[in-house]
């Protein structure tokens, strides 16, 4: 340690008045410090044999620059020492060179890859900015998961050997995404069947199902179609992506797809353009007609094929047809465009269709809470959902019918009670809508209201009762 040197050493030795001196311990280890000068030379005689001569790396050691301890630890008095430039200057070094660090693993160069499809969302899911996407070994076929942004990926995704391209999207569980459709059938066993009428019929009825269910009118404009046939194989994806709107999650999707279905199925009779619609598959025991749409795509967690990719060990590329929205879009728009759990900044409103709980041929159609994006951070907040009184159960939100529906609320008013629709219920097939009051709870068999008493109404279409 340093210490200033006594006042009689310093009259002995006028040029030492002010200087440090370097003391060295005693050998002894007295801790006293007090011995004198000669019995100091005189001991450092005796052990003068006995050490060695310093190394090289011992005198350079020695020679370097020392810091205070005073200012590396602080003075024990608590006074704050001030600091020199050199401890400043480290100072600013290290917090330079770790915002450097912090820049390089910015969201807008996450890449990582995994063997498990469960690691690569719990990795998502930690990260934000991020999404799950899928791909398969040119060679082995292997399936690998990989997680980046959107514009991360499509920077390796666009500058990559096409030959390679084996890349899919991950639409996780509980994400937003938009409707989204898997059309396909064997090419040999339907020769002559027009696609692109196909495909326009099937728009058509979904528009349809839009309008009666949510009182949205579909535009073609809303339309990504991308196309990946051969000689032996149709495949077309078809993405609707409906502005400031998405579904909750794909198994909504799947539940409105199955209404599509089922419509398509009940007016198949009737309406020769909707039984075109049905193809030939090869079952191998006998030729059966179903539907060209593939609805197995809408289970959890679905890999769904991107665009400008192919399978792995196939040749043919998901590519866009050139109709609807694909008109005049370069590679990199339509990419974004065509991802399914991509949303847009402005997206406000979420639509339902499930499964009722109490009647499970029932399905619930209804709109609720919005994505809003807050600094470009994709968080999920509430802003205003018609259903926050009631249970997560029952859902309400326009019919198809809104002359019926001010209808059954004005029978349903009693007195200072006025009806109010809580939820409906459409079973397209049977011409049936269910209404689920709330507010009115008069029961006949007492001549009152009472409070556990809930109150259904249940139009017939087809009696008109």
């Amino acid at each position: 340690m340093w210490i200033a040197s006594s006042p009689a050493s310093n009259a002995a030795s006028p040029l030492l008045q002010g200087k440090k001196l370097r003391v060295t311990p005693s050998a002894e280890g007295d801790g006293g410090g007090s011995s004198s000068s000669s019995a100091s030379t005189r001991k450092a005689g005796e052990n003068a044999s006995e050490h060695r001569e310093p190394s090289s790396a011992a005198i350079k050691f020695r020679n370097r620059k020392q810091m205070s301890p005073v200012v590396f630890y602080g003075s024990p008095q608590g006074v704050p020492v001030k600091k020199p430039m050199s401890l400043l200057r480290l100072l600013r070094e290290i917090h330079i060179d770790l915002k450097k660090q912090t820049d390089l693993i910015s969201r807008d160069v996450v890449w990582a890859t995994f063997p498990r499809q469960d690691e690569a969302i719990r990795f998502s899911k930690e990260h934000a900015h991020t999404k799950v996407f899928s791909y398969q070994d040119h060679l082995s076929g292997q399936r690998r998961f990989l997680v980046s942004t959107h514009d991360e990926f499509w920077r390796r995704y666009n500058n990559m050997d096409p030959q390679i391209r084996h890349h899919y999207e991950v639409i996780q569980e509980g994400s937003p995404c938009h409707i989204y459709f898997d059309l396909e059938f064997n090419a040999k066993l339907n020769q002559k069947r027009d696609a692109d009428e196909m495909v326009d019929t099937l728009v058509a009825v979904t528009f349809s199902a839009l309008q009666d269910k949510y009182s949205i009118e579909g535009q073609e404009e809303w339309i990504i179609e991308l196309d990946s046939s051969n000689e032996e194989k149709f495949s077309r994806h078809l993405i609707i992506r409906i502005p400031k709107t998405a579904f909750k999650d794909n198994s909504h999707v799947g539940a409105f797809i199955s209404e599509i279905c089922s419509r398509i199925a009940a007016q198949r009779a009737a309406n020769p353009n909707l039984d075109k619609l049905y193809i030939t598959k090869d079952s191998g025991a006998e030729p059966v007609d179903q539907l060209f749409v593939d609805t197995a795509v809408y289970s959890r967690n679905r890999c769904f094929r991107l665009a400008f990719s192919s399978k792995s060990g196939k040749k043919s590329f998901l590519v866009a047809t050139g109709r609807f929205k694909c008109k005049n879009m370069n590679d990199k728009e339509l990419f974004m465009e065509s991802l399914i759990c991509r949303l847009d900044d402005d997206c406000d409103k979420l639509l339902i269709c499930k499964l009722d709980l109490e009647c499970k041929k029932a399905l619930h159609f209804d709109t609720e809470a919005s994505v809003t994006r807050i600094q470009g951070k994709n968080c999920r907040v509430t802003i205003d959902t018609y259903r926050s009184d009631f249970p997560q159960a029952y859902t309400y939100g326009r019919s198809p019918f809104p002359a019926l529906d001010g209808f059954i609320e004005s029978i349903a008013s009693f007195g200072s009670v006025s009806g109010k629709i809580r939820c409906w219920y459409w079973f397209s097939q049977d011409g049936l809508m269910i209404y689920s009051m709330s507010r009115s709870r008069y029961c006949e068999h007492i001549g009152r209201e009472h409070k556990s008493n809930h109150v259904m109404y249940i139009v017939d279409f087809q009696r008109a009762a």
